[in-house]
């Protein structure tokens, strides 16, 4: 079976179980079954780490339904790179070269072995949400006077929440409640933006870090790294400085003096809300102000976040930064008149760049199907279902406020959008990534008129 089918099929797996075990009495507070299509699209969201909601998920799910939600979020943040590989390996009982190269290609590095990449995936996951964890249990135990028992579950819930960019929240309004508290906002979203970064770029991070510090004690000592930091590294992070300070200022501009949203805040809660609004639409469904409440232009600027999205090899959706540069690198390039698409001083193959112009085209085709779908099935104006249908495809879990409200058949198609936005990409990417197929002549050349 190829790889793109396993991974397929194991989150298809994990959503019905999900879904079945949401539909037991236990798991919601009335001891009443959840209807099925509001339990497979709390399955959908949390396993695709989304985080739209047709449901309350502080005042409908019970503790069971609470774990279950989290446990989704953790095995969906897991990522299609590891998950794929581990499925492979449990079906297959060793690790052939396909589902290397496979892993290789998904991952965009090179690991010794499955395992290996497992481990780190899991370990840099697990560090950084004991990180997280240990802040919010401090916070919620001495500033909220939460009992042990609800500030361990719900700094975990959260913990687990922001690094998996899943923007489930234990409160009706999200994370508005806490607007002003920057022991809260700062590390949530501080542990969103790293886990936007993608696992090649965080091992690369932590690595030369700890290899600086060893040449200053040793300057002996040999090197791993190249002076030059890798071009997945480079772009990753020069982008998601640019669109965090650029959506921040964007936002901010915009809502400064909104009174629904940062009018009523001080200067600095403004800026850190800002900062919270800018990285969260990439990213992870948090949000600090009140979406239905902001300026239509403001909606705009976030849909342009969720459909970049984070880094590849990471929990966050959308079309993927490394996409999004080499489409803008291919445009400078055609307008310069030059021949090769070079980033820095590294020349781009022709397979990447179609690669990515695939995956842009069928996610914008995707996404005007659906807005078209839901324009003629719901009430609801187009400024609305573009910002759902866009927050559902890059994975993200903003809403202004019309998911509880969606018919049956708008909440199965959201699932399914969701469902895209997690896999379609990547799978997509990795199809034509393994497809290497030779032609033993060629067409004679001739140019249409375009533009």
């Amino acid at each position: 079976m190829h790889p793109t089918r396993i991974v397929a099929l194991a989150f298809t797996g994990v959503i019905a179980l999900g879904t079945a075990l949401l539909m037991l009495p236990i798991a919601s507070k009335g001891d009443k079954a959840t209807p099925l299509v509001d339990a497979l699209f709390t399955a959908v969201s949390a396993t695709t780490v989304t985080g739209l909601s047709t449901l309350d998920t502080e005042l409908h799910w019970s503790l069971f339904g609470h774990v279950v939600i989290g446990l989704l979020m953790q095995i969906g943040g897991f990522g299609i790179v590891g998950f794929a590989s581990l499925i492979a390996y449990l079906l297959d009982g060793r690790v052939t070269l396909r589902n290397k190269l496979s892993t290789s290609s998904e991952a965009s590095l090179t690991a010794p072995d499955i395992k290996s990449l497992l481990v780190n995936i899991a370990q840099l996951m697990l560090g950084f949400q004991l990180v997280l964890f240990t802040f919010l249990f401090v916070r919620f135990l001495t500033h909220y006077d939460y009992s042990i028992q609800d500030a361990f579950g719900h700094g975990l819930f959260h913990a687990i929440a922001s690094f998996n960019n899943a923007g489930f929240a234990l409160y009706s309004d999200n994370l508005m409640g806490f607007a002003r508290d920057a022991w809260i906002i700062v590390p949530v979203f501080t542990t969103v933006f790293i886990a936007s970064l993608g696992f090649p770029v965080m091992v690369e991070v932590i690595g030369r870090a700890i290899e600086k510090l060893k040449l200053k004690r040793n300057p002996s000592t040999p090197r791993s790294y190249a002076r030059q930091w890798s071009l997945n590294s480079r772009i990753v992070l020069w982008s998601s400085a640019v669109l965090m300070v650029g959506g921040a200022v964007f936002i901010g501009a915009l809502e400064w003096n909104n009174p629904a949203t940062l009018g009523p805040l001080s200067p600095v809660d403004k800026v850190l809300d800002s900062i919270f609004a800018s990285v969260m639409p990439r990213t992870a469904g948090f949000n600090a102000m009140d979406i239905s409440q902001m300026n239509p232009a403001s909606w705009l600027g976030t849909e342009i976040l969720m459909f970049i999205g984070g880094a590849s090899a990471s929990t966050a959706g959308g079309i993927k930064l490394g996409t999004f540069v080499v489409l803008l690198f291919v445009v400078y390039t055609e307008i310069r008149g030059e021949a090769a698409v070079n980033i820095g001083n590294r020349r781009l193959p022709r397979s990447m760049q179609r690669q990515a112009l695939a995956i842009v085209t069928l996610t914008s085709v995707v996404i005007i199907g659906a807005v078209m779908v839901l324009r003629l099935t719901t009430e609801f104006n187009l400024d609305q279902i573009l910002f759902e249908v866009v927050s559902a495809v890059g994975t993200v879990g903003l809403s202004t406020g019309i998911t509880a409200s969606l018919p049956d058949h708008a909440k199965v198609l959201i699932s399914l959008l969701m469902l895209f936005g997690r896999l379609g990409p990547i799978v997509v990417a990795t199809s034509l990534a393994l497809r290497k197929s030779k032609r033993h002549f060629e067409y004679p050349q001739e140019r249409p008129l375009i533009g």
